[in-house]
């Protein structure tokens, strides 16, 4: 019956989810999109099933791009309401993904950071997907050094292209099509070395055990742990913007907007 109910899928949809092979079943590349279509439903229905069932509860749903900004203020959203009837998520994603959850209302708000090469197309997905775009603080890229590197022991708050040249740059990034670092490269000073990494702890700790420099759109408070300086990127090719993106003409709840002024307070002692 299983077997018979995917046939039946699959003529619906018009196009094959399985390839079958003598070797055994697997998904083809449609078969993996319906499967991630139907987890995002899965998660909606959840969703509404674990919602609040009595309006004195408050409940806080947020969505973000991979920024340690807002994890922070998560947290102390967390750390204050903890004892109260409060139920709270934060998903981190790419930006793609941060617009399907809040056009679909799987979460209420999205923190996303935009780069300026890229800006025209960001607002535009934003403006088809029906959300609006509410800065929150702009800011040029930063180069990261450890204790390693010659340049951490000079005194110094800025550097250029041109003196990270020589050494190794780390690139941590979760998806290409969302991060702009790599391409601050592009016809100008090129680094000897390239390392590639998803998380921004592996980042931090080549960082600070070695010479490489990372170049990064976060904040300097994150570094202080890993014994690391953060220096303004004198001559960037493209800067980027925080902000956060809602439904328009969408009334954000009473926790997001508590959740909004903690990560702006945050976003203003960063920019001092």
């Amino acid at each position: 019956s299983l077997s018979t109910s995917m046939k039946n899928l699959e003529a619906e949809l018009g196009a094959l989810i399985f390839e079958r092979t003598t070797r055994g079943v697997m998904l083809t590349a449609f078969g993996r999109d319906v499967y991630h279509q139907a987890q995002d439903i899965c998660q909606r229905f959840a969703y509404l099933q674990n919602a609040p069932k009595t309006s004195k509860a408050e409940h806080l749903s947020v969505s973000s791009m991979y920024c340690s900004l807002a994890n922070d203020a998560f947290v102390e959203m967390f750390t204050r309401h903890y004892e109260d009837e409060f139920t709270c998520n934060l998903e981190e994603c790419m930006l793609f993904d941060v617009i399907r959850k809040v056009s679909t209302g799987l979460t209420e708000i999205g923190v996303v950071t935009i780069f300026s090469d890229g800006e025209a197309l960001a607002l535009r997905k934003l403006e088809d997907a029906g959300l609006e775009f509410n800065l929150i603080l702009r800011r040029p890229l930063h180069a990261i050094i450890g204790p390693q590197n010659p340049l951490y022991h000079e005194e110094r708050e800025s550097v250029t292209l041109e003196e990270l040249r020589e050494f190794p740059c780390v690139i941590n990034y979760a998806f290409p099509g969302d991060f702009s670092g790599e391409r601050i490269w592009e016809g100008g000073a090129r680094r000897n070395a390239e390392v590639l990494v998803s998380d921004l702890g592996s980042a931090l700790q080549i960082v600070s055990r070695t010479g490489a420099v990372a170049i990064a759109e976060t904040y300097r408070t994150f570094y202080a742990a890993n014994d690391c300086k953060y220096l303004a990127l004198k001559d960037a090719p493209i800067d980027c913007k925080l902000g956060w993106v809602m439904p328009k003409n969408h009334t954000l709840s009473q926790a997001c907007g508590e959740f909004l002024e903690i990560l702006r307070e945050k976003a203003e002692l960063t920019a001092r």
